[in-house]
């Protein structure tokens, strides 16, 4: 519906105001007509000022149209914000547009007109209805939004808040929106530079959307917390939008010259010094009171610190099973010892009968698949298949994966947990829990063949083609890594626990062992359906003479059903039980040399991007100085998977001397040193100033690293090569079931410029000086936008260093913003300092509030203007303006300009 009317004011300036609803305009009613019957009340318009205090950075409005209606008109009733536009003209000018404030309509029925007053709000205010990047709208989901946050510019930010909100403002469609700027913050004092600070500051889209939808920044946040960062406020006048300082304001009366950050045009506003006299005032009517004072101020910055890099794959509270329960997948049959004894326990195990042999174990193990929203697992190296979703995309047949990767490569997230039995049957105390435990599992099956390379599975080709075998999808980090100077160093640090979990060999499949006649004679006398078992051992670390063992596997359509023996499947995936082979003792750390000089053991591929980053490993020792950033390179830049697949880093362990490299469970490589000022352990990654490491985090596992054994361990610069093959080489890989990681954990910290002074909690406060005995304090005021600090500022502020989300970055140096350029005051100072600065010289004395009608006549109401009380002998800024259009007057909030 299309609503509009006009009116003339006291002044006789012609009033227009214009309404629509539901961006239709079918229907029309145009006020004041009897056929309509729809007129405007004695009183029809206003326009009120909403500022508080020049603490407001969204300086607001609001209107109220009041019309008398002899008919109930509904579609006035707006359920949403932007359901209902709203313009007011005085003349040709627009001095209002806004919206209907949203669900706040209440029309009587009583008399034969009925008096219906409109609630309209500005542009700015409606920015309070949305979420930040519209999240939470028709067809806007989270989780998408949040997997496209990037690190973006305050201008892109800035005007895509403005624009969307504006779009659709202008209901006659013939004029432009425009944003102005005075230029008073800028990151230098360059000329070039003066209206570019909102191009030249960036910071993440993540500290808007919060860890969940709930926490996503209202838009008016938003953009009140990038322009107070720059001491900065903004104002709406009809579709102009300034953006400006106070100090432009109260500065001496010249002229500002505004730029038009969108349409990069220019104007000039001069500033007239008026005073307030008969011939301009409305009536004698003036309020005059003292403002607010403070002669302290207290600036707390609200600090968003990156502890995580990326989201664990692991991670409980991430962690969401398409299957209902975890179910039994897996049986072990063992029994110690190769004699009579043992052998005749083996057999009963194997046949569903009793033992009550001392060294007989039966262990059930659990297993639940798991998925994090936040990982795929492509199969076979390709992204647009996630295993989860292709095995568990309806909850049934929960032993279909893990039976897949125990003949095919690939990775998966599994819970995994055992009851062990022992057969002497000693104790028959329940078992009241299994204990699962997260594990993120890369199928290796290796063959066992070492002595042959063209029979060595798996092989260089083999591990190519299924590149990558997790690929990290979320996006948790962003913002600025990169330490402020020299002297600070940050690490991203991963964490965990690592295994070879070795091949376990069988005395004989389970589907044999039950259903086949075990041979008691000599093995060349076998028959058709008999097997040998006798002396059929594997190793064991219990028992020197070995064990007999097997592994039933199971099956069942869903958790909750009974599992059935999965006959014939006797290939599957099985877990890292402790008790397996250990293979390959770390003897020497070069040929005849028997000290531990080896640092790293390499084991998993990884692909860490921030930014246009990559990380990198030149050395193989995994030492801090193993590690550079450079320019990442997509795989169409390169001229080889080498070159690309080079970009890469490894995740091994460290042996000791005497430790065996294959079953046994190690810490990941700690490559930390107390020395280095961090209080953590893992593989550290050192991050510098130089290194300009900001944006985006993208996460990879590329594979499993191809490794050789010959007394000590090598690997190839591109992980899934190896190095040449010699007689005594053992590919590591081909004794390896899978590559089993627990507890992984990708963190950020810095070492704080080797400055440690106890101060970890403490919050950064900015705080004006004073020498007053008696202090008023003003301690609301926060940023939650905060500048990069030095190890020095550091020091000062008695706080320490962290990585910040909440950093914003200069995307000319690539550096975390330590100052900008204040115009007005000429310096150069932290953002934080100049908001502290300017507040502390407007309110440490009082000031004058006075409340002033004017006639609203051109040249004499402005928003810059000045205005002098010859009376009082002071001066005075425009704080905000309000206007009762029927009178055509301003009533103007205005504040006395100190010193």
């Amino acid at each position: 519906m299309y609503i509009h009317g006009s009116f003339l004011s006291q002044q006789s300036d012609t009033i227009t105001v214009h309404i629509v609803t539901g961006n239709d305009r079918a229907q029309t009613i145009e006020i004041g007509t009897e056929k309509a019957d729809v007129y405007f009340s004695e009183d029809p318009a206003e326009i009120e000022n909403e500022v508080n205090d020049t603490f407001d950075v969204l300086l607001r409005n609001s209107a109220k149209i009041r019309l008398l209606c002899g008919n109930l008109i509904t579609n006035l009733f707006s359920t949403s914000c932007r359901d209902a536009v709203v313009n007011i003209y005085k003349n040709d000018t627009c001095i209002f547009a806004g919206f209907i404030e949203p669900q706040t309509l209440s029309q009587p029925y009583n008399t034969r007109w009925d008096e219906l007053e409109l609630n309209c709000i500005d542009a700015l205010s409606a920015l309070q209805y949305s979420k930040y990047k519209n999240v939470g709208a028709l067809g806007v989901i989270y989780a998408f939004v949040k997997a496209e946050a990037a690190q973006r510019s305050f201008y892109d930010i800035a005007t895509e808040i403005l624009q969307g909100v504006t779009k659709g403002l202008d209901i006659l469609g013939n004029q432009n929106i425009k944003f102005w700027y005075d230029g008073s913050k800028a990151v230098d004092a360059q000329t070039a530079n003066r209206y570019q600070v909102f191009k030249q500051l960036s910071i993440s889209d993540l500290l808007f959307l919060g860890d969940d939808e709930s926490d996503v920044w209202q838009q008016d946040e938003v953009l009140e917390e990038l322009l107070k960062y720059l001491n900065l406020h903004i104002v709406q006048d009809g579709f102009n939008f300034y953006i400006f300082s106070w100090e432009s304001v109260k500065a001496t009366p010249d002229k500002i010259i505004w730029h038009d950050i969108v349409a990069n045009s220019t104007k000039t506003t001069a500033q007239q010094a008026v005073t307030i006299a008969l011939a301009n005032v409305a009536d004698c009517d003036t309020t005059i009171s003292i403002g607010d004072v403070y002669n302290q101020l207290l600036l707390t910055a609200k600090v968003e610190n990156i502890e995580s890099v990326i989201e664990s794959p692991l991670d409980d509270d991430l962690l969401v099973s398409p299957y209902i329960n975890k179910q039994k997948y897996l049986t072990e049959y063992s029994s110690d010892g190769e004699g009579k004894t043992a052998y005749n326990a083996f057999y009963a195990m194997t046949h569903n009968q009793k033992t009550t042999y001392g060294a007989g174990a039966i262990t059930d193990w659990y297993l639940q698949v798991m998925r994090n929203k936040q990982w795929t697992f492509p199969m076979k190296g390709n992204t647009d298949i996630d295993i989860v979703d292709y095995f568990g995309s309806e909850g049934t047949n929960q032993h279909a994966l893990p039976d897949w990767l125990g003949q095919a490569p690939g990775a998966a997230i599994m819970a995994l947990g055992s009851v062990k039995m022992n057969t002497a049957n000693d104790d028959n105390s329940p078992t009241s829990k299994v204990n699962m435990t997260n594990y993120l599992a890369v199928s290796v099956n290796g063959n066992g063949i070492d002595n042959d390379e063209n029979k060595t599975y798996p092989s260089v080709a083999d591990i190519q083609k299924n590149i990558p075998y997790a690929v990290y999808t979320g996006n948790k980090a962003g913002g600025v890594f990169s330490p402020s100077d020299e002297k600070t160093t940050n690490y991203i640090v991963l964490s965990g626990k690592v295994i070879l979990n070795p091949i376990m060999r069988q005395t004989n499949t389970y589907t044999n062992l039950h259903n086949k006649k075990w041979h008691g004679g000599l093995p060349m006398d076998l028959k058709e359906n008999e097997i040998y078992v006798w002396h059929k051992t594997v190793p064991s670390r219990n028992n020197g003479d070995g064990r007999y063992y097997t592994r039933q596997y199971w099956q069942a359509e869903t958790p909750d059903k009974e599992v059935s023996w999965h006959e014939g499947a006797d290939s599957g995936f099985y877990p890292y039980t402790g008790e397996g082979p250990e293979e390959y003792e770390f003897k020497y750390s070069a040929v005849g040399d028997s000290t531990d000089t080896i640092s790293k053991v390499a084991v998993l591929a990884c692909m860490l991007v921030i930014g246009d980053k990559c990380v990198v490993e030149t050395g193989t020792d995994g030492q801090t100085t193993d590690f550079v950033w450079q320019k990442y390179k997509e795989r169409s830049e390169c001229q080889s998977d080498d070159e690309y697949y080079q970009q890469c880093f490894t995740i091994g362990f460290d042996p000791k001397i005497g430790d065996k490299l294959v079953g046994t469970e190690f810490s990941i490589q700690n490559n930390i040193d107390y020395k280095m000022g961090i209080d953590a352990e893992g593989i550290a990654i050192p991050i510098t100033k130089g290194d300009k490491i900001s944006g985006q985090v993208r996460f990879m596992i590329l594979g499993p690293v191809n490794a050789t054994w010959d007394v000590i361990t090598r690997r190839h610069p591109t992980f899934f090569r190896h190095t040449k093959w010699s007689s005594s080489s053992v590919p590591l890989l081909a004794h390896v079931s899978s590559i089993l990681i627990k507890s992984f954990e990708v963190k950020v910290y810095s070492d704080n410029g080797l400055i440690s002074n106890g101060n970890d909690d403490n919050d950064i406060i900015y705080m004006s000086d004073t020498k007053e005995t008696f202090v008023n304090k003003k301690d609301d005021l926060e940023f939650k936008i905060n500048s990069a600090l030095t190890a020095t500022e550091c020091a000062q502020l008695g706080v320490s260093n962290t990585v910040k989300l909440s950093t914003p970055l200069n995307i000319s140096t690539g550096d975390g913003v330590l100052e900008v350029y204040d115009r007005n005051g000429n310096v150069k100072a932290k953002p934080e300092q100049i908001y502290v600065d300017s507040y502390y010289i407007e309110y440490h004395k009082p000031r004058i509030v006075m409340e002033q009608k004017l006639r609203d006549i051109d040249n004499v109401v402005s928003l810059f203007n000045h205005y002098r009380h010859e009376a009082l002998g002071k001066e005075f800024f425009v704080q905000g303006i309000g206007r009762n259009l029927i009178e055509g007057r301003a009533d103007l909030t205005l504040k006395e300009i100190g010193t």
